[in-house]
């Protein structure tokens, strides 16, 4: 069944850009992925920090270099940039989230990635989803239909400190008093919904609602809400556990529900690491809705046999009918984009040298001359 892989990135590895394209088409190769979507994070931050740190510069000319590699089955998610910002004055902010998202719809980008959900980024720029500083971005995004896929939450379990690992804690997983409770963070875009109740938004890693039938219910209650199925925390094995519920809430709205991997450029050190590292994701996000006996990194689970009807929904449909076809990428834009980063990265950096081959192959793409071997 061929997929249409609606959640994928390009900035955990420090690979370069040429290289990666090789790389992806493995990965689309191997698991029949027919269309795809490349989601930028150009602002992350770090816990405990009280600025933003930029972490990537070039995340959102990156997520639309694969859109154009890969065109016209490639689409591109620009995500909001704070650097620059002062976060302390609302209405400058608020003026700035809606210029930035009305530049990415008329450059080429077919919707929105949100980290702003996350509790780390959701900290730092102390902030509810539904706050009117966000009132301007969310509106225009409603009126305009523009898709936003949201990470929102995280585990769970991330709040209490006797059941995070030293591992989740070192990555900034354990979220104390000082952060909003889980619960507040289902209540913040419950709410952002009845400001904007047609708002085009699906939640990553199914929003981490498997913890929350009832916020589970009410989220998907709203016209446009989606819930995209990449791996995040223990949602599948969640849904084993409570089959009497998950299982009808599945094929109940199984039309918005997506498919998505949260799957990489990863690095390749030797053929089996690699098979391995690509392959967990994607198995288990296609493996899960067919009967049979399965193993994800060690632990066994039985398929939910959903029907093959259903499950090309999942897997390609839904995606398909909601992005149509891809928005025109206005080359010029990103060839300056690059020359003017070109000026400020580190020229040693592989950054730099990402950006030199993106001008170059932009200019080619522009011109009708780049090839995808």
């Amino acid at each position: 069944m061929k997929v249409f892989d609606g959640h994928l990135h390009t900035f955990l590895f420090q690979i370069p850009v040429r290289e990666s394209i090789y790389l992806f088409q493995r990965q689309f190769e191997r698991f029949n992925v027919e269309k795809m979507t490349f989601l930028a994070l150009p602002c992350d931050v770090n816990p405990g920090r009280v600025e933003f740190e930029q972490t990537d510069l070039i995340d959102n000319i990156r997520a639309m270099y694969f859109k154009s590699v890969f065109s016209p089955k490639g689409y591109a998610y620009a995500g909001l940039e704070y650097k620059e910002l002062d976060i302390k004055d609302k209405k400058a902010v608020a003026q700035d989230l809606l210029r930035q998202v009305k530049k990415y719809k008329k450059v080429g980008y077919d919707g929105m990635k949100m980290y702003e959900g996350h509790p780390n980024h959701r900290k730092l720029l102390g902030y509810p989803l539904y706050d009117e500083i966000f009132d301007p971005y969310f509106d225009w995004c409603e009126k305009e239909n523009f898709p936003i896929l949201m990470h929102l939450a995280n585990r769970a379990e991330f709040w209490d400190e006797t059941r995070v690992s030293d591992y989740w804690k070192a990555r900034g997983c354990y979220f104390d008093e000082t952060y909003p409770t889980f619960d507040e963070f289902h209540q913040e875009i419950l709410k952002r919904l009845e400001k904007n109740p047609k708002l085009n938004l699906s939640l990553a890693h199914w929003g981490f609602l498997t913890y929350n039938n009832q916020a589970a219910e009410k989220f998907m209650s709203f016209e446009n809400t989606r819930l995209d199925i990449c791996p995040g925390g223990e949602n599948f094995f969640r849904i084993l556990n409570d089959k009497e519920f998950w299982i009808p809430f599945i094929e109940k709205y199984a039309h918005r529900i997506s498919y998505g991997t949260d799957s990489y450029n990863f690095e390749y050190d030797n053929e089996e690491n690699w098979l391995r590292a690509t392959g967990n994701r994607p198995l288990l996000c296609q493996q899960f809705f067919v009967v049979g006996e399965y193993d994800y990194m060690g632990r066994m689970y039985t398929g939910i046999g959903l029907r093959e009807e259903l499950r090309q929904k999942i897997f390609y449909d839904n995606l398909n009918d909601m992005m149509g076809e891809p928005n025109a990428i206005d080359y010029d834009y990103f060839i300056a984009k690059c020359e003017a980063l070109l000026e400020t990265v580190d020229p040693e950096s592989l950054d730099r040298y990402n950006l030199w081959c993106m001008k170059h192959d932009f200019t080619s793409m522009k011109n009708g001359v780049f090839v995808l071997n």
